[in-house]
């Protein structure tokens, strides 16, 4: 079969990869004469525009970004009704398959992967951008150990404000961090822990949470604590340990504070017991700071072509880079030392009223010290006061000091996570606050529920002050998983608790009991506040066909088709139809066509029941 060309150019050639809105093929540019990978946008979401927009956004977002270990998109286009984008080829598998192949990883052959994608996501992180779908799937790893972070097609602006739109998802739950499967926005910090997540699977060829669920999982990465990778895989020394757990830190202010700090604990972490003031300089420096020491050698095999964990190539060495550490620790010296001085000279000028000549100590003030041999020293201060203003005299001795403003009245700020805005919006107002709502889904807490607050809980504020909260709406999409073969009622009960719409529809069944579920439509899941429709069973019975005015033959087929037996098809003449109903126009009624049954048309009886059925023979007259 002639291979598809998209506008003329694009070649499309073998299929190497697809989800659940793209298909990815490998592509050849007619034009350019190279290699191309094609991602062609399904054709059931071509009129949808949250699709489209998401699309897009993958290919604006990516085209921003210009690094080694980004995936380049070089083309973005549609043909018809097709849309596409095309893409740098990555001849290699991605990192999901090759743990499959040779995991775990070694930490030296893990650090080197987790470099690359921590340089990648530095760089998008400086450029405005979070990927928040980091997992191995999204990690590709050419032949020569060379790492591309691909599909940035939920990755969004650090300055949008619609962080949980419909249709952009909260990545994928294995690899999903606390505060996105909580529904807060996603931060830089999101990064690191899907980076710790995809660490972790590296080192010991599982995944630190598992559930019968999705939303199982993400319940866990809100609240289980992870087991360390050496409970799976006991050759993981501590220090690793420690530089995984961190990373998966719930409080985001736990973790590393970019991608590239973990990277540099992990590239040095045999250096952790040389002191624990070392190696929290190494876990806590940023990529490329002065603290971070030489990095290490990684392994030199290539991907898929040597045992368990060299799947990297020779690391460059730069000759230059002690050198340039050490001018930027001195430049950086300089620099904090200058600040300092700057800092106290302010200061002390501050105190003595630089700034505002009118607030200087009067010099006619005196301290006296109220001496007690029963009592603290308690200094009392007296001062002669200013003249009075001579009119027309220049100057500022008669200009009154302005009076402080008041002091507001704090208050403290009340703990809301968990709670509903019903059961809190007393306490608050009774306190002096005013709360401020904003609603996002959440694949963990039930709707109503306030996920987050800010300011935190235990703050001084002044009274009056603004709680902004935000409230789950529940999932973006509610499974259906478990609907199938309940009750009716059970069902629907459930499903309306989820602020769903219900819709039922009876069907037979030879093997589903009479009053239970069947199948739903949608089969899967369901738009939060959407529509569901119920099959329930009638148990194993048929319904009976409408035949009315319909040609005999074609009526007994459809009887038969649906399980019941015709046992006679009797003509009748229009005087013998007349006398049961009157009304009957034989003028117009079609010859042949049915007029009547023993089982009522529409209704549901024991699959096999017998039927007769009466049709109007003109002829019989």
């Amino acid at each position: 079969m002639q291979a598809r060309t998209l506008n003329g150019r694009y070649r499309l050639d073998e299929r190497i990869g697809e989800g659940g809105m793209a298909v990815v093929y490998r592509g050849y540019d007619l034009v350019l004469n190279r290699l191309v990978a094609v991602k062609v946008l399904r054709d059931q979401y071509g009129s949808d525009a949250n699709f489209l927009r998401r699309f897009e956004r993958e290919a604006q977002s990516a085209a921003r970004l210009s690094h080694p270990h980004i995936a380049n998109v070089y083309d973005v286009g549609q043909d018809q009704h097709t849309r596409y984008i095309v893409m740098e080829y990555v001849d290699g598998p991605n990192l999901k398959e090759l743990i499959r192949r040779q995991g775990p990883f070694s930490v030296d052959g893990a650090a080197f992967i987790i470099r690359q994608v921590a340089d990648a996501l530095d760089y998008a992180h400086a450029h405005g951008l979070v990927h928040r779908d980091i997992k191995p799937q999204n990690i590709l790893v050419d032949q020569h150990g060379n790492a591309k972070v691909v599909d940035f097609g939920i990755a969004k602006g650090l300055s949008d404000a619609n962080l949980t739109e419909a249709g952009t998802g909260m990545g994928t739950v294995h690899y999903v961090s606390p505060e996105q499967a909580r529904g807060a926005p996603a931060t830089p910090a999101s990064d690191v822990y899907s980076t710790g997540v995809v660490l972790f699977e590296m080192l010991t060829k599982r995944l630190p949470f598992e559930a019968d669920t999705p939303v199982g999982v993400a319940m866990q990465h809100v609240s289980a604590t992870p087991p360390p990778p050496s409970h799976f895989n006991p050759a993981i020394p501590p220090a690793v340990d420690q530089i995984v757990l961190r990373a998966l830190a719930k409080d985001p202010a736990e973790r590393f504070p970019s991608a590239g700090a973990l990277a540099d604990a992990l590239d040095h972490w045999d250096q952790a017991g040389a002191g624990a003031s070392q190696a929290t300089r190494v876990m806590a420096a940023p990529m490329g700071s002065a603290a971070a020491v030489p990095r290490r050698r990684p392994p030199t095999a290539v991907p898929g072509r040597s045992g368990r964990g060299a799947a990297l190539p020779p690391a460059r060495t730069d000759s230059f880079r002690d050198d340039i550490g050490c001018v930027t620790w001195l430049i950086g010296s300089a620099i904090l030392i200058g600040l300092v001085g700057l800092v106290v000279l302010v200061f002390k000028m501050g105190d003595f009223g630089f700034f505002d000549p009118s607030r200087r100590p009067s010099p006619t003030a005196t301290l006296v010290a109220a001496a007690s041999p029963t009592a603290a020293p308690s200094p009392t201060v007296t001062a002669t006061p200013p003249p009075a203003a001579t009119p027309g005299a220049t100057g500022t001795p008669g200009t009154p000091t302005p009076s402080p403003s008041p002091t507001p009245e704090m208050a403290t700020v009340p703990s809301l996570i968990g709670s509903t805005i019903e059961q809190v919006q007393d306490i608050v107002s009774g306190q002096g606050f005013t709360l401020v709502e904003e609603r996002v889904f959440s694949n963990v807490e039930l709707p109503g529920k306030i996920i987050d607050q800010e300011p935190r809980a235990g703050t001084m504020v002044p009274k009056g002050s603004e709680i902004h909260v935000t409230v789950s709406r529940g999932p973006e999409y509610i499974s259906l998983q478990g609907i199938r073969g309940l009750p009716r009622d059970q069902a629907r009960r459930q499903l309306e608790e989820l602020g769903l719409t219900v819709n039922e529809v009876e069907e037979g069944s030879p093997t589903v009991p009479r009053g239970s579920v069947i199948r739903t439509v949608p089969e899967a899941q369901v738009p939060n506040g959407g529509t569901v429709t119920l099959y329930v069973s009638v148990g194993d019975q048929v319904k009976v066909p409408d035949g009315y005015g319909q040609p005999y033959p074609q009526v007994i087929a459809a009887l038969e088709s649906a399980g019941l037996v015709v046992t006679s098809a009797i003509p009748q003449s229009c005087s013998q139809i007349q006398q049961s109903s009157p009304g009957f126009d034989c003028d117009t009624f079609a010859d042949g066509a049915v007029v009547s049954a023993s089982l009522a048309w529409g209704s549901w009886v024991p699959r096999g029941s017998g039927i007769v059925i009466a049709y109007y023979d003109a002829s019989a007259e």
